[in-house]
């Protein structure tokens, strides 16, 4: 059982097609920040806010290499079973991009 002030916030999050790609795509695994940098038309100021608001709400794990940052979903967050319930309803994302070789995993 929600909070009802705490799913709110989370509902938010998720509200935005953007972040919900995101998701959908680490659903697979982890991914590097750059890899959303290449995939979407947006500038990498907006994908970082996208992601910090993602890891604000406790959806996101994050992970350092160097300059690199990946990323994956977080199953302790007390919200992952409704995310991935919410991700299987999803259609499945088909990334057309490529990360930067140097950030490989």
């Amino acid at each position: 059982m929600y909070a009802v002030e705490e799913l709110s916030k989370v509902l938010k999050v998720l509200g935005d097609p953007t972040r919900l790609t995101m998701l959908k795509q680490m659903e697979a695994g982890e991914q590097c920040a750059c890899s959303f940098v290449d995939c979407f038309d947006i500038s990498q100021p907006a994908i970082s806010r996208h992601l910090k608001m993602l890891r604000q709400a406790g959806l996101l794990l994050e992970r350092r290499d160097k300059q690199w940052i990946h990323y994956r979903l977080n199953e302790t967050s007390p919200f992952y079973p409704l995310v991935t319930d919410l991700l299987a309803n999803l259609e499945t994302v088909e990334p057309s991009c490529d990360c930067e070789p140097d950030c490989a995993m």
